[in-house]
């Protein structure tokens, strides 16, 4: 629903590139591993060896600050009440359970890092 800039997640697609769902998948996990688990996981410590987002990757690794600073910039313009309100408001469709409003303030700062 809303853009990622993040070196494992296509921004176009949304795809995310993570080992466990596309190599190593076994019957011990199921989808609340991955929501809880792996990907925060992947979020919070991104692979920039293997992307998907090739720029991501490259400013995660050579330029760390303005990486931060992107990652940010994407939160406040997609993953923000104010954005998605806007884009309400623009007509773009927005489903109600991945609304930021289902997150604490906490959990969505989170998000940012």
């Amino acid at each position: 629903m809303n853009k990622v800039y993040h070196p494992n997640i296509d921004e176009v697609s949304g795809t995310v590139c993570l080992d466990v769902i596309n190599q190593a998948w076994t019957a011990l996990y199921d989808l609340s591993n991955i929501f809880e688990s792996f990907l925060p996981q992947l979020l919070t410590y991104p692979n920039p060896i293997d992307p998907l987002n090739g720029d991501a990757a490259a400013m995660y690794l050579h330029k760390p600050e303005e990486y931060k600073k992107k990652v940010q910039e994407y939160v406040r313009k997609y993953a923000t009440e104010e954005a998605l309100r806007e884009q309400e408001n623009q007509g773009v469709s927005s489903d109600s359970e991945s609304s930021m409003s289902d997150f604490s303030e906490d959990e969505a700062q989170d998000m940012e890092l």
